[in-house]
Order: structure tokens, then C-alpha cells, then sequence
């Protein structure tokens, strides 16, 4: 260790005033761990040096002196010093910390920690995927907390996936938690395991998403035009089912008798609309996903047309306008989208259980069936544990998280809000990756206990981190000048109870 100043008069149990020896100030970085040894108490406490600034008692901004009125006396000398504060962590108590009951004394010296040995404490076994920036110390993330939520922020640039990444392996390498990563550009986590690789465009969508798809793409009126594309979405799987298939639109019964269009034959529309209550919807996606069902613009604009002129009554403008809306507004590329689908949101879950990771690729699909994608891969984990009443041990995570789990997210927020309140006890976790705080719902940002927050993009995003936990003398000057992967970790999984600086692990693509 080497000195670099004394303890100041008006210490506290949370911070301790520093005057630094001005031979060594260059050693006194802002973020260094320092240890301040109390002789005549016999006490070393761990502290982190924060705020330092350069003072000369004759040129202060509140006092008078003759160097007001003859500029020139500061060439003749002065006595320019730097001081700072440590921020203190706790008492070093054999090889733990233990909680700061009195105040350092004036005169303490002050060290600075340059390697582990220094510090003398056992942080205990963890998650590492980086050290202090300057003493090199490992900070072990406790993953008892996994299940307690965390957020990674910070501005684009700060190497908010290099962190996930390093934490989604040390996670999968020293627990026994399952992963399941939601990429939402498709160039962050994809190409960290390409093998793990899940494309949502495979994922087999509901008819209501579909229907409501069709609507948000046709800027028609959902209140005049929902039953017509929802209608329609029905009519034409079933007409495109294989005849074997067609199973699941039968009541109870009726299949043992061959009824709803078991036969060679199919039912007319009027004939289908009477059987629609006896649809069995959770089989419906299981055949979907069974047959690939391969979706046609012409085909569909038949059916829509054939369920307009039942359901409009004459009215022309209704049929042109639904017309208008396949060719123009939808097109054939919109319907091969839906084509080939073989992917049920419960397939994603067990792979994620069985090979302990699974990677999302949203990349391709609208912002609408992103969410629908990550409420129902979710939606299958609270089916897993309402059927065992077993935790899952699984964190979820969700990249630019600010638009699955903001205010308006619909049934993604909603999805990610019951994992944020009832998660813990069921070993479900969430890992949000987001540019923006104030952008996620105030009841799930309420439910996070581990932040990582490096430079942020907004004032606002300071003053939100701010009013959520002690930043223990942080500012956001401090967060501006951060470099690519410095990241402070605060909360339940930092053993050193205050925010620390971490330089983030490098990591390498797969391959």
C-alpha cells in the first residue's frame, strides 16, 4: 500500500475527509479503494476516495486577501493542496467487513489500495465479470440475488452486452440458473451464441395477434373491421388445415363422430361460424406448429372477401376497403411472414431448461409481435411453476428493455411486471438492458435491487437512479467522463455495500 494523506477534522461514520500528501496526489485517483487506518483505535476501515479537489487557502472565492488587488503575489507563491473524501464501506474485522460504528480520527493515515493483498478481507465466492478499475480487486456478485432483479444502463457506447455477456456466462458456469435471452436488434447476444439461436419469426403467433397485426398494418377502424380479419384468420387455417388436422376446431364429441370437418369435405362459412365457441385455441397453436401453415395473399383476400359479404350486408365500401387494405397496406411480403411457423413459446422454454440458455432473436419481427414473443415465452414460465410449485431458476433477459416493459408496453409490461413482483420466490429473475430508467414502468424499476450504470443519456436518468438508492457522493460529472465498460454496481449483489467502480471483462465472440 502506499500513503497518500491524512484523515481532515469532521469525519462521520459514512465519510471521512482526506488531505492528500501533494508528492503522491497523482496516486489519489477518484475511485480508488483506499484503507484508512485509525492507529490510536486500532481500526482499518475500507473506503472508496470520491470528489477531490484543489484548494489554496489564500485564494478563496469567500475571503479577501491581497491577491484580490495585485494578481501578480500569486507568482511569488502558494500553497495549493488537494483534498477529498472517503466514502467508507466498512471496518476491516479479520478477513470481513463489518458496519462503521465510529468515525475515523483526524490525523488517520490513508493508503491506497494497489492490489488484493492490500485489502486483506474475503469478499466471498460469486459472479465476476470484472475488477475495480484501479486496485484490480475482484468484486464476487452475490447470485443469491439473481432472482431479485437487476439493470444494466447506460448511454449507447457503454458496453452495456459486453457486461451481459459476461454476466449471462459466469452465471451459467457457476449456477445452476437457466438463461433466456431476448435480443431485440439481433446483434448483441446472437452473435455471442449463434448455436443457441431461436428465431422469432418461427415463433407460431395466436389468431388474435394476427387479426390485430392485420388491423395495425390496415389503419382500419379496430371497432368497425376486428371481426371481419379475426373472423377471416380463422376461416382460412381451418380451410388450409389438413383434413386430420382440422381436429381442433371440433366440439366435445363431435371428433368421435367426425364432425367438424373431420370428413373429405369442408364446412361452409355459415357452418363454421356456428361451431366458433367450440374451438380449442391451446391446440389450435400446437397444430400450427405441427403443420408450418403456409400463408397466401390471394388465398386470404378470398376469404376476407367471402366473410365481408357475409358480414357487411351490401355494403360495398366495407368489401373495397378490405380489399384495398390486403394489396396495398399488408401486401404477399407481410403474409410470408406468417408462413412457416413451427416454434411454440413453450419449445423456447425447454430448451432454455434443458440446455440451460436460450437466445431470442427479435430482430426480424414488428415491435408488436416482439412483445407478444416475450409476454408468452414468460407467460410459459409461470405455467411451469403453477403446474410443480417449484422455482424454475431462470433469469430472463430482455435487451432495450424500454420497450417491452415502459408504461405502454401492454401485455409485455405486464408480463415483466409479475416477474418483477412475485419472481423472487419462484426463482425467476429479470436482467433489464435499457439506454433509459425513466423509460421503464415505475413499478418494475420499484422491483430492481442491482443496478450497473455507467454514462447515461439524460439529466433525468440521474436524478430517477438517484431517488432509488445511496449513489454514496457519485455525481453525474463523474458517469460523463466514463470510458467503454466502466460501470458502477450498486445494490443487494455488491458485497461492498456502496457503488463501486468496475472495469468490465473483455469477452470474445463465439468461434
Amino acid at each position: 500500500m502506499q500513503l497518500v494523506g491524512i484523515v481532515g477534522s469532521g469525519s462521520t461514520t459514512t465519510y471521512a475527509p482526506v488531505i492528500i500528501w501533494d508528492r503522491v496526489e497523482h496516486l489519489a485517483k477518484e475511485e480508488q479503494l483506499v484503507v484508512v487506518h485509525d492507529e490510536k483505535r486500532g481500526i482499518r476501515y475500507l473506503g472508496v476516495l470520491r470528489s477531490a479537489r484543489r484548494y489554496e487557502p489564500f485564494l478563496s472565492t469567500y475571503r479577501r486577501t491581497s491577491y484580490v488587488d495585485n494578481p501578480s503575489l500569486a507568482d511569488m507563491g502558494t500553497l495549493p493542496h488537494t483534498s477529498a473524501y472517503a466514502a467508507l464501506i466498512g471496518v476491516v474485522s479479520r478477513d470481513s467487513l463489518s458496519e462503521v460504528q465510529l468515525p475515523p480520527n483526524p490525523g488517520s493515515k490513508v493508503y491506497v489500495v494497489e492490489g488484493v493483498e492490500d485489502v486483506g478481507i474475503d469478499l466471498g465466492e460469486g459472479l465476476v465479470i470484472g475488477k475495480h478499475k484501479y486496485s484490480s480487486v475482484e468484486v464476487p456478485l452475490s447470485p443469491k440475488w439473481l432472482p431479485y432483479h437487476l439493470a444494466v444502463v447506460g448511454a449507447t457506447g457503454t458496453g452495456k452486452s459486453r457486461l451481459v455477456k459476461a454476466l449471462i456466462d459466469e452465471v451459467l458456469s457457476k449456477t445452476d440458473y437457466s438463461v433466456i435471452v431476448f435480443d431485440h436488434t439481433g446483434l448483441d447476444y446472437v452473435r455471442y451464441y449463434p448455436s443457441r439461436v431461436v428465431e422469432a419469426s418461427r415463433v407460431v403467433l395466436d389468431v388474435s395477434l394476427i387479426a390485430d397485426l392485420m388491423l395495425e398494418r390496415s389503419g382500419l377502424n379496430p371497432n368497425t373491421y376486428d371481426q371481419y380479419f379475426i373472423t377471416s384468420v380463422l376461416y382460412y387455417i381451418y380451410k388450409n388445415l389438413p383434413d386430420e388436422a382440422r381436429r381442433v376446431f371440433a366440439g366435445d364429441g363431435e371428433e368421435r363422430k367426425g364432425g367438424l370437418g373431420l370428413g373429405k369435405s369442408s364446412l361452409n362459412l355459415q357452418e363454421f361460424l356456428s361451431k366458433l365457441d367450440r374451438v380449442d385455441y391451446g391446440a389450435l397453436l400446437e397444430v400450427l406448429a405441427e403443420v408450418g401453415l403456409e400463408w397466401d395473399k390471394k388465398s386470404f383476400k378470398e376469404v376476407l372477401g367471402e366473410v365481408a359479404r357475409r358480414f357487411a350486408r351490401g355494403r360495398e365500401s366495407v368489401i373495397v376497403r378490405l380489399g384495398v387494405s390486403v394489396d396495398v397496406k399488408l401486401g404477399g411480403g407481410f403474409f410470408k411472414s406468417l408462413s412457416g411457423r413451427d416454434v411454440l413459446p413453450a419449445a423456447i422454454v425447454d430448451e432454455a431448461l434443458e440446455d440451460k440458455l436460450a437466445v431470442v432473436d427479435l430482430s426480424t419481427e414488428e415491435l408488436t409481435t416482439r412483445r407478444y414473443v416475450v409476454a408468452s415465452v414468460i407467460s410459459e414460465l409461470w405455467k411451469r411453476i403453477e403446474l410443480s410449485h417449484k422455482p424454475v431458476n431462470t433469469v430472463v433477459v430482455i435487451d432495450e428493455a424500454h420497450n417491452y416493459a415502459c408504461r405502454f408496453c401492454g401485455e409485455a409490461k405486464s408480463a415483466i411486471g409479475r416477474v418483477a413482483r412475485e419472481g423472487r420466490k419462484w426463482g425467476l429473475g429479470a436482467v433489464l438492458v435499457t439506454q433509459r430508467i425513466i423509460d421503464l414502468d415505475p413499478d418494475i424499476r420499484g422491483n430492481i435491487n442491482t443496478w450497473f450504470f455507467s454514462k447515461l443519456q439524460t439529466p433525468s436518468d440521474f436524478s430517477e437512479l438517484s431517488g432509488y438508492m445511496n449513489l454514496a457522493g457519485i455525481s453525474e460529472q463523474s458517469l460523463a467522463i466514463l470510458g467503454s465498460r466502466e460501470f458502477y454496481v450498486a445494490g443487494l449483489m455488491n458485497p461492498l455495500k456502496i457503488p463501486v467502480l468496475l472495469k468490465v471483462r473483455e469477452v470474445e465472440d463465439a468461434g
